[in-house]
């Protein structure tokens, strides 16, 4: 038997590979339309008639995407599944002066409706609507949704930094406390009264819920966080698998200018107060460090000549974090002095789930 060898040239090779992980990122995309915003909202003339035909385009500065839509005959546009972020709104049309309107904020979730006013004129003529954000109306949805926007996030005090933590703010949010199955933990959260386990997590449009024990998944690191929406009641149809709330992350994403950071944190012994229960301090050590970085990300050239790598810039970008948390400490009970004398105590519920006997324990 002979044997067949196929060459490719090295240009082939390198697009099938961008296509075949391009085509993989594609599929996450399909199902992570939960996360995104729409915008909707009629464009009028000063009189208020419709003006049919209008060009609406949304783009993002900070990344350079843009969507371009065209009115109807009723003056309606809709941009629908944007990324949450600020944008500049642009509207367009024949015998009417163009008009600018920024920032226009969408939040994840959200289904806004803004009005666009055009004035007669030529359309070399550009009219300016700014101001700290422009106020936008949200008229389609019946559910009941707080949003927790990224400067709540890097300004408010929150222990252990967890970012879902500042879902406790809502009058309906409160503390679970209820135990961890395994190395799952809980959302953390009761929404409406529920337990923590009747919470769905999801983060970029993905299911973050451990099917085998319907608790969250690993927590996303507070750095990564750009915001996210707490759904307590009447949630859309494409939420569900939840008798609680729903908590809808959003990550960070890459953009033009590189940007990043760096923290650590501790907590020493030292500084703990001891227990009064206790004869002397328990250790407790807590350290919690690491960092983000995100930027535009080159495209690379395999053998097409010229520069090996071009920039990235308002077309490709990415965003990596990572964070490690590390805990040292020591539990601390009590009991009667027969079995601390006999150095050997036995605990069950409802403490532990299960009976176990701890021997060789010297009293103190």
């Amino acid at each position: 038997m002979k044997a067949i060898t196929l060459k490719f040239p090295a240009a082939t090779v390198g697009k099938f590979l961008a296509t075949a992980i391009l085509t993989f990122l594609s599929a996450f995309a399909v199902f992570a339309q939960s996360n995104a915003a729409d915008l909707t909202g009629t464009v009028t003339d000063q009189n208020g008639a419709v003006v049919a035909g209008a060009t609406v385009t949304a783009r993002n500065p900070a990344t350079g995407f843009s969507r371009t839509v065209t009115a109807s005959d009723e003056g309606v546009f809709q941009l629908i599944g944007l990324p949450p972020d600020e944008y500049e709104i642009t509207a367009e049309a024949a015998t009417f002066k163009k008009t600018v309107i920024s920032p226009v904020k969408l939040t994840v979730g959200q289904s806004a409706e803004l009005r666009i006013q055009l004035e007669v004129g030529a359309q070399d003529i550009v009219v300016t609507v700014s101001g700290n954000s422009v106020d936008l109306v949200e008229t389609t949805k019946t559910s009941v949704s707080n949003t927790i926007e990224q400067e709540r996030i890097e300004n408010l005090p929150i222990n252990e930094r967890s970012a879902t933590g500042f879902a406790l703010t809502i009058s309906t949010v409160g503390r679970d406390n209820g135990r961890p199955v395994g190395p799952a933990p809980t959302s953390g959260l009761n929404i409406g009264g529920q337990r923590g386990r009747s919470t769905l997590v999801q983060v970029d449009g993905a299911d973050f819920t451990d099917n085998s024990v319907n608790a969250a998944r690993s927590t996303v690191s507070q750095e990564a966080v750009q915001e996210y929406q707490v759904t307590t009641n009447s949630y859309a149809p494409e939420f569900g698998r939840a008798t609680g709330g729903i908590v809808n992350v959003v990550t960070k994403r890459g953009t033009n200018q590189y940007t990043g950071n760096v923290f650590g944190f501790i907590r020493d012994k030292s500084i703990q107060a001891r227990n009064p229960f206790a004869p002397f301090k328990s250790a407790f050590t807590r350290t919690q460090f690491g960092g983000t970085l995100g930027g535009p990300l080159p495209f690379l050239n395999f053998g097409e000549g010229g520069p090996f790598a071009t920039s990235g810039k308002d077309k490709n970008f990415f965003f990596a974090s990572f964070e490690r948390r590390q805990r040292n400490e020591t539990g601390f009970f009590t009991s009667n002095v027969s079995h601390g004398l006999t150095g050997s105590i036995t605990l069950g519920a409802p403490i532990l789930p299960f009976t176990q006997t701890f021997r060789y324990i010297s009293p103190q």
